[in-house]
């Protein structure tokens, strides 16, 4: 028992432990992200009664081709500045290899941000047609596009974190909800278009990135000196590994996040804007509903890779065993404040015309809940030994999951979509932590 507390308490006594950490980090997210649910609410009513379900259909339809584009092509360099960044986040000399790696990231960034244009251009062209766009909407589409993407703030996101400081990641998560309910409003008295609602909505993404270029270079300004920044070869020789992580890690995150994005994409290029309207509401609201799912893995994410580089395999374990319980027990939690108050969200927020997305509602929160339950498990194959083996789950849970969702969409409609989404989560999480367990098993 003695062994375990030392492991616990990670170095001198009074210091937090690893679930302490993580608990507290996801506060901080939460904090920004909270305030981002209770504002969202506010501004996807304005949007909601303003444009109508066939309207906000063609808004998610524009907003969700950026964000799958975004998914595609640019790289999870928040990752790799982790990954690679907490074992040189201490110590003067250190920090500077840091540095070299955040440089390296960034160029990265640019990379995939001007890929990202390239493929839009030819993406939203190709897609129009089917979406019912004409010129202006298409070319509005495209403009929308080529701002999300060269919003770049994926290697701030990743200082901030490896950094510890989730309060100022807090404060730049809070940016976004702001800059949209002051939009929206302004829109909404002035003149309420769909037009208008992508400028806001265009405009927050901007003012988000630089607010989190803005805090990142304040937090660690000694790591950004230019001779830093422009060592990227330097960075890559330095980081054993680091191509063979950026690639899995990448095709991962793209292939996981399939089923956020290219669904509702595939919803509108079947069923139309209308269905698209309502998937894309019962998308945001049970995301809204179970936002500390994506706060707890972003926070878990950081702390395996602290406590595996500076303590060890048996505090892995330690951590592992009490985070997977929490998480089991706040996804049940989440499940059960669904179903009890989502109807009553969809009627007071955004009329009876959107009612009908309620079922959709229940199902996609259960599967962000089940989602939760197995956040763990995934950030410890990537911070150990395991990032091959979760990009061969990622690839098979993709197939599956494009399978599931079209026979659901022949058979049963939108409905049926978000029941894929249901099965998937069910099967991620056995995959995914049988493949973790064994990871921890074998050190």
């Amino acid at each position: 028992m003695a062994e375990e507390s030392t492991i616990e308490t990670g170095t001198a006594k009074g210091e937090k432990t690893g679930i302490q950490r993580i608990i507290a980090n996801t506060g901080w997210l939460l904090g920004g992200k909270g305030v981002g649910g209770v504002l969202s609410l506010v501004y996807l009513a304005i949007l909601t009664r303003t444009l109508g379900v066939a309207g906000f259909g063609q808004f998610a339809l524009i907003t969700g081709t950026a964000q799958a584009i975004a998914l595609i092509v640019t790289f999870e360099t928040w990752q790799i500045v982790i990954r690679f960044g907490a074992r040189n986040i201490k110590g003067a000399e250190k920090r500077q290899q840091f540095g070299r790696l955040v440089g390296l990231c960034f160029l990265l960034d640019i990379v995939g941000a001007f890929a990202g244009c390239l493929l839009a251009y030819f993406a939203v062209g190709w897609l129009a047609p089917f979406f019912g766009w004409d010129q202006q909407l298409a070319e509005n589409a495209l403009i929308f596009a080529f701002v999300m993407l060269l919003s770049i703030k994926s290697t701030p996101t990743g200082i901030l974190r490896v950094e510890n400081r989730f309060d100022l990641a807090a404060f730049a998560e809070a940016i976004i909800p702001i800059v949209r309910l002051i939009g929206t409003l302004i829109v909404w008295f002035t003149n309420p278009t769909l037009i208008n609602f992508l400028i806001v909505w265009a405009l927050s993404e901007v003012i988000h990135a630089i607010g989190y270029w803005l805090l990142a270079a304040w937090q660690s300004r000694d790591v950004m000196a230019p001779r830093n920044l422009l060592a990227a070869k330097q960075a890559a020789r330095e980081n054993g590994g680091i191509g063979e992580f950026l690639v899995i890690t990448n095709l991962g995150s793209t292939l996981a996040g399939l089923s956020k994005h290219v669904s509702l994409l595939i919803v509108g290029y079947f069923v139309g804007p209308t269905a698209a309207g309502l998937y894309r509401l019962a998308s945001q609201l049970s995301v809204a509903m179970t936002k500390i799912s994506i706060l707890l893995s972003r926070a878990i994410f950081a702390e395996v890779n602290l406590i595996r580089a500076h303590q060890g395999a048996e505090a892995m374990n330690i951590l592992f065993r009490k985070a997977s319980r929490m998480l089991f027990i706040t996804g049940g939690t989440v499940i059960l404040i669904v179903l009890v108050v989502g109807k009553p969200a969809l009627f007071y927020m955004s009329g009876p015309e959107f009612l009908p997305a309620y079922p959709l509602l229940v199902l996609l929160a259960t599967a962000a809940s089940i989602d939760l339950a197995g956040a763990i498990y995934e950030p410890t194959l990537l911070s150990g030994s395991g990032a091959r083996t979760a990009l061969y789950l990622q690839a098979f849970m993709a197939v599956l999951f494009i399978t599931l969702l079209l026979l659901g969409l022949q058979y049963y409609g939108v409905t049926g979509a978000a029941g894929a989404m249901v099965i998937a989560a069910i099967v991620r999480l056995l995959l995914f932590g049988r493949a973790a367990r064994r990871n921890l098993a074998h050190g």
